[in-house]
């Protein structure tokens, strides 16, 4: 007759003590890693991005697409800056010939 092993009160209460502190444990290991992901995005805002060598570096989405909408309204307001010299020039050429021909 094989020999039918049962779970004893103090089996069973180790067993839900052991499932409650992995649950502990794996709510700590979250909270913490949550807590070192917010640290390394402040500390890569408050450096400007700088830490892109460190071989801890989390890209931030948001801060990416923060930064090509930067490069994109940069490069329109280049362009707005130079088609606004262009049609001053243009302006002033029109301003010499009509005082031209009065």
């Amino acid at each position: 007759e094989a020999c039918r092993q049962t779970s004893s009160p103090q089996n069973i209460l180790n067993k839900v003590q052991d499932n409650e502190e992995e649950e502990r444990l794996n709510r700590e290991l979250e909270l913490t890693t949550k807590e070192r992901n917010e640290l390394t995005d402040r500390l890569l805002y408050v450096t400007g991005g700088s830490m892109n060598k460190s071989p801890y570096f989390r890209p931030n989405p948001f801060y990416e697409n923060l930064k090509i909408k930067e490069k994109e309204v940069m490069s329109l307001l280049h362009n707005l800056d130079t088609k606004n010299i262009e049609h001053r020039e243009k302006f002033q050429e029109l301003k010499k010939e009509i005082n031209f021909y009065r």
